[in-house]
């Protein structure tokens, strides 16, 4: 009886670790960049499968180095298609006359950006 105790509450406290949300912070496969210096904006070119917004991510600038985070994965059906999230450069952190870089991973294939190299 001790062990089936046991075992149920071994089992009921991994499933509540998992149902726990944990922060993301896998850097986003990006289609494209542009930057226009007479708007100050950075655009970038992201996948959507019908439901992403701009609010969906986070755009992080340190040591001059740009990441780009989905907080919020696009559970939608659609085609992958291409979609641009414009930041000013106030908002993406830069400063028109210092280098940056961008540290997330490029693809060219839209229906391929959101496979990870780690999943199996």
């Amino acid at each position: 009886m001790k062990l089936f105790s046991a075992l149920l509450l071994f089992f009921f406290l991994n499933g509540c670790n998992q149902a726990v949300p944990t922060e993301n912070t896998a850097s986003e496969n990006l289609l494209g960049v542009s930057l226009n210096d007479e708007k100050k904006e950075l655009t970038i070119t992201v996948v959507s499968k019908g439901c992403t917004v701009k609010g969906d991510f986070e755009l992080k600038m340190q040591n001059n180095v740009i990441l780009l985070i989905r907080k919020k994965k696009d559970e939608c059906k659609a085609m992958p298609e291409a979609l641009q999230l414009i930041y000013s450069f106030t908002e993406a952190g830069i400063s028109p006359n210092t280098p940056f870089t961008i540290k997330n991973a490029f693809i060219a294939n839209p229906l391929t950006a959101n496979i990870s190299v780690n999943e199996k």
